[in-house]
């Protein structure tokens, strides 16, 4: 059975965020001075739950859950559920980075993974960069399909 472009999509972006959450996770445990303050913030999230499948299978949800909203969104004012073209994908960026900006900030305020990612948003701040991994894992997603 061939899988649709839309579910392809949503497997990649699955996967995409997955993976950058092993990344994240090894980065977490690296000391050096040299490594970004909000990427040594997530090592207390990732202490916490210690499995890195969990939490990569909760970056995968997350990633998911609001992918499902956005293609909802450009079905409904363009039409389109998957990004086919460049300027399709212009797009569906212009909806997915202000959503996975709200969506950051959401996880942040209903503290829906607990108060473990605290000392992350204390550093990061909520938003710019729950927006940059949804913005990445949408690009990624896109050349992969």
């Amino acid at each position: 059975m061939r899988l649709s472009m839309s579910l392809r999509f949503i497997l990649a972006n699955f996967i995409v965020s997955a993976v950058s959450d092993f990344f994240l996770n090894y980065l977490s445990q690296i000391k050096s001075i040299h490594m970004p303050k909000p990427i040594v913030a997530l090592r207390s999230y990732f202490k916490h739950y210690n499995n890195a499948l969990l939490t990569a299978v909760y970056a995968g949800l997350t990633v998911v859950t609001i992918l499902l909203l956005t293609m909802l969104l450009t079905n409904v004012i363009w039409g389109f559920l998957t990004p086919l073209t460049i300027k399709q994908l212009l797009l569906f960026l212009s909806l997915a980075v202000p959503l996975g900006y709200a969506a950051d900030i959401l996880i942040y305020k209903y503290k829906v993974f607990g108060k473990t990612l605290d000392p992350y948003y204390k550093v990061a701040g909520a938003g710019f960069y729950g927006a940059l991994a949804f913005a990445v894992s949408i690009i990624f997603s896109y050349f992969l399909i």
